[in-house]
């Protein structure tokens, strides 16, 4: 449960970078979905595991 904790608050300050504050996560096998506002827009960032990180 810790490690998973730990993955979360790693896909969430690397989202942090780009956005003003994080609204929901969510956790899939392969990556972390960090929803969150930027500027007034809605967007979501897939985190992988292996650090690519996209906006979906």
């Amino acid at each position: 449960m810790a490690k998973n904790q730990e993955r979360m608050n790693r896909a969430q300050d690397r989202a942090l970078e780009r956005l003003d504050y994080v609204m929901d996560c969510y956790e899939a096998p392969d990556f972390v979905e960090v929803t969150g506002s930027m500027g007034g827009d809605v967007i979501t960032y897939r985190i992988f595991d292996d650090g690519r990180m996209y906006v979906k």
